[in-house]
């Protein structure tokens, strides 16, 4: 079995730095908020339907990644304890 913490200090997981990284992208998803009112209220009956219809979707995808990204990250939690268990286990014998 290959090692948890091989995996975690090799790997692509990023975290935002800070608070300041943090807040600006709170200050984007504000904006794409905005930019969402504003194709709205630009688009005819029929067209902003269809753009509700896509939004929804997409949504429902983001929140899929979402739950996959904790799914992968709890399990490699577990992993991680589950090795450091081992290790001490085994450390004290």
């Amino acid at each position: 079995m290959k090692s948890i913490l091989g995996v975690l200090f090799s790997g692509e997981i990023t975290f935002p730095g800070n608070w300041m990284e943090e807040h600006r992208l709170g200050q984007e998803q504000d904006h794409m908020l905005n930019l969402e009112v504003q194709i709205q209220t630009k688009l005819g009956e029929g067209q902003a339907e269809l753009w509700k219809e896509y939004q929804e979707g997409t949504r429902q995808l983001e929140a899929q990644q979402c739950r996959m990204e904790f799914e992968r990250g709890f399990l490699m939690a577990a992993n991680l304890a589950f090795e450091v268990l081992r290790r001490t286990e085994e450390g004290a014998e």
